[in-house]
């Protein structure tokens, strides 16, 4: 008995109806299956491709085969409604989510992005701390603070997708989104594998000029020394009093009378100070100030 037939019971008696009936039968048990397409079709007919492994399902104008599923497969290869688990390229014109879960991102490192990214391909950088996606010519982060960002952390723990601002050399592949921002502005590390952070530890952080005209000449990342700006101090006498050294004096006014005829002169007095010091202490010119921790964002 073939596994295929017309699906139709010709009129016979006895043993050639029974046969014929258990053909079409068969029919219908095994999905018409064959590693050709039955010679009668009907809409809707279900075929059992054993060539492709594929059941296939004839559509509504009967003048094609539309695939359903993999006959090898568990659940013909297909998603089911409850967790769903994808394989391979999943295409689609437009995802709707509802609920109030979650959508779960692809994760990798910048090492495992896709060699040929398309654009508005999004997934998580478990290198950098951030989710991303594909502008076209290069992986920009999604939200949160830009590559390059730099701030104050009120604790000495560096959070995660930071790095501390230390002058450290650090790798130009593992962090190419900082690379690709401040390349060697702070310095060029081994000159070739990797690039050096700013190094902001114990120091005051200045807004660039920017033509303004308050700190002419300076770029960024240049560096200051200490300075005090050229100023004078007011200083208040208070007052003192000088001693005259005499030998011979009618009246103690200073004036020293000499023996003799017409002869009179002065005494010069006793050199003193005024009492007044300009003191100064310390190593350097600071303002009042709190320790943090600065980090960029990487």
């Amino acid at each position: 008995m073939a596994p295929q037939g017309d699906l139709v019971v010709a009129n016979a008696n006895g043993a050639t109806f029974r046969s014929d009936m258990n053909d079409q039968l068969m029919a219908l048990g095994t999905l018409s299956s064959g590693s050709s397409e039955p010679s009668t079709t009907y809409a809707y007919q279900l075929w059992a491709d054993t060539s492709n492994n594929l059941l296939k399902i004839r559509n509504g104008a009967n003048n094609a085969w539309l695939e359903v599923g993999d006959i090898t497969a568990a659940n013909l290869a297909l998603a089911k409604l409850a967790s769903p688990t994808f394989t391979g390229t999943v295409t689609t014109p437009e995802l709707s989510c509802s609920g109030t879960s979650r959508l779960k991102l692809p994760v990798g490192t910048t090492a495992q992005r896709p060699g040929s990214p398309a654009t508005g391909d999004t997934r998580y950088n478990s290198t950098t701390a951030a989710a991303e996606t594909y502008s076209g010519s290069s992986w920009e982060q999604l939200g949160g603070a830009p590559t390059g960002a730099v701030f104050a952390v009120a604790h000495s723990t560096v959070p995660s997708g930071y790095l501390e601002c230390n002058g450290a050399a650090v790798s130009r592949s593992t962090y190419a989104n900082l690379f690709s921002v401040l390349s060697t502005t702070y310095g060029s590390g081994n000159g070739s594998s990797t690039f050096n952070l700013p190094d902001l530890r114990g120091e005051f952080i200045r807004g660039w000029d920017n033509s303004r005209g308050v700190d002419s000449g300076r770029s960024i990342a240049s560096t200051q020394a200490d300075e005090n700006k050229a100023h004078t101090h007011g200083v208040t006498d208070p007052g003192h009093f000088h001693q005259v050294a005499y030998s011979n004096s009618d009246s103690g006014d200073g004036v020293i009378e000499e023996s003799g005829t017409g002869l009179s002169g002065y005494e010069p007095t006793e050199s003193a100070t005024t009492g007044i010091s300009i003191a100064s202490s310390g190593s350097e010119a600071r303002p009042r100030n709190i320790a943090m921790m600065y980090v960029i964002k990487f």
